[in-house]
């Protein structure tokens, strides 16, 4: 983003609408500090600037920095998927697509968060480490899958390394009993990451809307918190491509 000297009158009304804090001023005039800016576009999204003066940069679908605007502005269609924001389509339509059948649990890493965010270099390591406990599988319809270079070894593309998001989604599916492998090894790589990110497990649920008990069990023996009234989807539909368990 930026902010037009000649037009901005320094009121500094924008600097508490980004979530970053990457708006400040300089010679009493509203600047945008660009290493630190997710190109998000909250503050030309909110229309505070009672003169116009914030407008999106030239160069803001340029690639590498464009991965900054697919991942953090929520308005933004990502240019290979055509997929709206940063992903999660998948998991919550599961119950029309069937992604996700009887006896498999999907795991969603959701990396970042407003006003954190988070780099590349911190995601490759948890992608690394993933690919190490073998998960190779990435959702392929999800935009995240575009930033990886290697899926054996989890290495994202050396260009992006630069480049940060506000908020991402690395999503795949194992089976139930693989379920604890996953989260042990997500445990471990959290270590090593210098922000936060949120773990999503979810699968088919039971008859009576319970959640699988086996489920529930291992995410608790793991050591996590259990949240379940995040992302519940139910009654979308009838599943369009019926699988068996």
């Amino acid at each position: 983003m930026l902010i037009r000297k000649d037009l901005c009158v320094g009121c500094g009304r924008c600097q508490p609408y980004c979530p970053v804090g990457a708006i400040h001023f300089e010679e009493l005039k509203s600047v945008v500090d660009q290493e630190v800016c997710y190109e998000c576009g909250t503050c030309l999204r909110s229309e505070i600037c009672p003169v116009e003066a914030i407008e999106e940069s030239p160069y803001v679908y340029e690639y590498p920095r464009a991965l900054r605007k697919f991942f953090s502005d929520p308005n933004a269609t990502h240019a290979l998927t055509g997929i709206a924001g940063r992903g999660t389509e998948e998991s919550k339509t599961n119950d029309v697509i069937n992604r996700v059948v009887p006896g498999e649990v999907g795991v969603a890493i959701e990396f970042g968060r407003p006003t954190l965010g988070m780099d590349l270099t911190n995601i490759q390591k948890v992608t690394r480490a993933m690919a190490k406990a073998g998960i190779t599988e990435i959702e392929p319809e999800n935009p995240f899958n575009d930033v990886i270079q290697n899926h054996t070894t989890g290495d994202l593309k050396p260009e992006l390394m630069g480049e940060k998001v506000l908020s991402a989604i690395m999503e795949f599916k194992v089976k139930r009993d693989q379920l604890g492998h996953v989260l042990r090894t997500i445990k471990q790589a959290a270590r090593e990451v210098d922000s936060v990110f949120v773990v999503d497990v979810y699968t088919r649920l039971e008859p009576g809307l319970t959640v699988p008990k086996e489920v529930i069990e291992v995410i608790e023996a793991e050591g996590y918190t259990r949240r379940p009234n995040a992302k519940i989807n139910m009654g979308l539909g009838r599943a369009n491509k019926r699988k068996d368990a």
